[in-house]
């Protein structure tokens, strides 16, 4: 197969190879082993894959310090590698990374590849893991004379983990800085300073679930020791700065909101860190804390933290306000009617019990509004203010659903999920539910065309096979009269379906089988109806719904939307 067919397979059918040009993409850098292990497959397997994509121009490698021996090669991604995974060119320094870098970077694979594979064991269920850019974070701060000043702090990786340890369950984050003896001292306390001010301005309240703790991994524990005495200075230092009032309730929320760092020597084989009480802390040079239980004790903390939280929320007014807010809910249908806006029931009923709480708090002048309807609902006048807020907010969160179903069809291209989400928010007001946004954010397992191809696999020959036989068997001068095509065309229609959602084109199931039913949705996305096949024209396309919310997008927004197809402006 020459290099352009090669890579076109890749582009359009995925496969084991594709998934090594992802997983670099993902990790900047990888090691042979370290592919391996990550996609269980032989070592010479990967071997021969990475030379093929290195013959087709997609990756390079590199053995640091030595191009010659046993060493393991480093592997990363060329600019037609980036492309062809995500679409835009490569990040700087990805043509020719120094020495030191491709080291680095691989030093993190070695931790990714450690939670992962050896967490579950010791109580940690790797969830999800950025390496590099994507695991930094910018936020925004406000200072006297200063104005907004955006902030940044560039981990070399983060993690989200499900924690079980100690009678203590929830997920845990933390950022990951990995030291090879190239930082000083200074350098390293300037990171200390940084992390210090994202967790003083509470840049993680929106996205983790905690405080994330700082885990440096260095060479030795001399070094980690030397690392950590000054970095109780800054700590210190922190708590001064910001200690005020009193009591148990504050003394459990300054702990969850405080930073931890914890550093280790183990930066040379990061499987040991994992479960063993190896981290070293500020100010118990003699104690050691395990991976578990640190981030099972950052749990602990924002859970009494939250405890107070929640204390000083509650209160009569805020719960019967909430509990109006779910009667609202309740009568989806009825307020639908009442306004005289069918959308709304779609809003209404994606407020979720357990998302009702948040409502009422991040968006007063909604419930504000609803509220004083309800109580009135024969107020013309409020009324239509309450009709104006609803559709108002259902404008906002179907925008912000079709944004992420373009975004997705840029990412992942054509699949099952997307072609329902679609049609979901194609069809006049309907909205996504919670789990499709986060299907669609995921990468799908499989392509469209590949389940079509598995829905059909063997039809189509035995179909050849029945239509050549019931010709063969045709008197002589019907058989003149009749093609194979027709004959091919009739067969279709009466085996075939086709999802009204999906798409999908698949054989009939036997009316005869056990569990079968006449009103049975599409098998493969469970959502659709299935058509008789000769109806297949008016099956909407994935482009034409894509263009329809496009096009809706536009008009409700000042810009106009990317999406497939659209250059970035």
């Amino acid at each position: 197969m020459s290099n352009q067919a090669f890579v076109r397979r890749l582009r359009t059918s995925g496969g084991p190879s594709h998934d090594l040009l992802v997983l670099l993409d993902t990790h900047r850098v990888l090691t042979t082993n370290q592919l391996a292990r990550a996609t269980d497959a032989p070592v010479r397997t990967v071997r021969h894959r990475l030379d093929r994509l290195r013959t087709a121009g997609l990756i390079d490698a590199v053995r640091p310090g030595r191009e010659s021996g046993s060493a393991p090669r480093h592997w990363w991604l060329r600019t037609t590698g980036a492309r062809l995974v995500s679409g835009t060119a490569a990040a700087p320094g990805r043509q020719r990374p120094s020495g030191l870098h491709v080291a680095h970077a691989a030093t993190i694979g070695d931790m990714w590849l450690a939670v992962r594979d050896h967490g579950p064991a010791a109580g940690l269920a790797l969830r999800r893991w950025w390496s590099d850019r994507a695991g930094w974070q910018a936020w925004e701060t406000r200072s006297p004379g200063w104005g907004t000043r955006t902030r940044r702090l560039t981990p070399d990786a983060a993690l989200l983990v499900d924690v079980d340890h100690g009678g203590v369950t929830g997920t845990a984050a933390a950022f990951v800085e990995v030291d090879l003896a190239t930082m000083t001292q200074a350098v390293l306390r300037d990171k200390v300073t940084r992390y210090l001010a994202y967790a003083a301005d509470r840049a993680w309240q929106d996205r983790w679930p905690h405080c994330p703790p700082l885990l440096l991994l260095t060479t030795t524990d001399a070094r980690a020791a030397t690392f950590l005495a000054a970095a109780s200075k800054q700590l210190a230092a922190a708590r001064r700065d910001h200690q005020a009032g009193g009591g148990q309730a504050w003394r459990d929320i300054a702990d969850a909101n405080s930073l931890v760092v914890a550093a280790c020597g183990l930066v040379r084989d990061p499987t040991a860190a994992i479960g063993a009480p190896v981290w070293l802390l500020p100010d118990r040079a003699a104690a050691r804390a395990s991976l578990p239980q640190l981030l099972a004790g950052r749990i602990a903390a924002e859970v009494r933290a939250q405890h107070h939280y929640d204390q000083a929320a509650s209160g009569t007014d805020r719960r019967d306000r909430i509990d109006q807010l779910g009667a609202i809910r309740e009568a989806a249908d009825e307020v639908a009617r009442h306004l005289n806006i069918p959308a709304v029931a779609h809003l209404l009923a994606r407020w979720y019990p357990a998302t009702l709480p948040d409502l009422h708090d991040q968006n007063p002048e909604l419930v504000d509004t609803l509220l004083a309807w309800w109580a009135n609902r024969d107020d013309p006048h409020l009324t239509r203010q309450a009709g104006t807020a609803l559709l108002d907010r259902h404008t906002d969160v179907w925008t912000e659903q079709a944004e992420q179903l373009l975004t997705a069809a840029d990412r992942h291209g054509d699949h099952l999920r997307l072609r329902t989400a679609a049609a979901t928010l194609a069809n006049g007001g309907q909205l996504l539910d919670s789990w499709m946004l986060d299907e669609l954010r995921q990468s799908p397992s499989r392509s469209w065309a590949q389940v079509q191809a598995a829905a059909i696999e063997g039809y189509q020959t035995a179909r050849d096979d029945e239509v050549t036989a019931v010709r063969a068997h045709l008197p002589w001068r019907a058989r003149r009269h009749t093609t194979i095509d027709q004959l091919t065309v009739e067969h279709d229609r009466e085996h075939l379906l086709i999802c009204d959602t999906c798409a999908i084109t698949y054989p009939r199931p036997d009316p005869h089988a056990e569990h079968w039913r006449d009103d049975e949705a599409c098998p493969h996305c469970h959502t659709g109806t299935p058509l008789p096949y000769e109806r297949r024209d008016q099956v909407a396309t994935l482009d034409r719904r894509l263009t329809a919310i496009r096009a809706h997008l536009y008009a409700v927004s000042p810009a106009p939307p990317r999406g497939p197809g659209r250059p970035a402006e």
